[in-house]
């Protein structure tokens, strides 16, 4: 019995684990990049964080990075979130990911990226969300 259950067992596919991926000090030249484009649209931009992951299974890094940009004479900031390539490719923007709510945690599951975005709930200050909502981007390799 075991025999015959063995075999079964090897054809099965992996199934993907769920990697957290650690918020760490964006490059310069990608903070350089945002801030420039920001100086050009007359944007005021602020700060920017990033995670660092390998896209493309190719052994190389790829960043995902959140820029936050103030509003003129206010005191609140909101945010964009872009992907750029890694060192290998000169930290080049590739894509503007589209939304607008701030990333709470980030993990990467085979060609996934899971996040958990914070979410205003009814009650809620501007400032200050206390809701979650999950977001996830399947990653589409040629």
């Amino acid at each position: 019995m075991i025999r015959a259950v063995f075999p079964a067992l090897l054809c099965l596919p992996l199934q993907a684990v769920a990697a957290p991926i650690e918020q760490t000090e964006t490059p310069e030249p990608i903070h350089a990049t945002l801030a420039a484009e920001a100086q050009k649209t007359g944007e005021i931009f602020d700060s920017v964080r990033g995670w660092p992951m390998d896209l493309e299974n190719d052994g190389t890094l790829e960043w995902m990075v959140q820029a936050a940009y103030a509003f003129p004479g206010g005191n609140a900031v909101y945010v964009r979130t872009y992907f750029f390539d890694g060192p290998d490719a000169g930290f080049t923007p590739w894509y503007d990911a589209g939304f607008d709510r701030s990333i709470k945690s980030v993990d990467k599951e085979g060609t996934a990226i899971n996040l958990t975005l914070y979410e205003l709930l009814d009650g809620d200050p501007r400032c200050c969300p206390s809701g979650e909502i999950p977001h996830r981007f399947d990653i589409i390799l040629p």
